[in-house]
């Protein structure tokens, strides 16, 4: 996944995509359903905002417990974070953090 928005300079873009930035929370969203997984995310972006944290993962999975071996949570997330403004940017992380079932995410500050 690659997602980011207009501004977003390719310096900070390349620094999220090597795993460069610190992660500074960590949400895992395995084994629940998109039901559960949406409230989950929007409290995490919203408490990771509100204590100023920059640089998060959001473990999603990637889908080999699903019924049909797709990636339901996955999809849903890259859905769900492009329509959140506090969002910067979110790419796949390296694989030693979890590789296409991870995703390092850039939350804008509160000012």
């Amino acid at each position: 996944l690659l997602f980011y928005r207009p501004g977003v300079q390719k310096q900070t873009l390349r620094k999220l995509r090597r795993g460069q930035f610190n992660i500074e929370a960590e949400l895992d969203l395995h084994g629940l359903t998109v039901e559960l997984a949406k409230p989950a995310l929007n409290e995490f972006i919203r408490d990771c905002i509100n204590r100023g944290k920059r640089c998060v993962r959001v473990i999603h999975g990637k889908g080999l417990g699903s019924a049909n071996k797709q990636p339901v949570i996955k999809n849903k997330v890259n859905i769900w974070l492009q329509k959140m403004n506090k969002v910067l940017a979110f790419c796949s992380a390296r694989q030693v953090d979890g590789g296409t079932g991870a995703i390092y995410l850039l939350l804008k500050h509160n000012r």
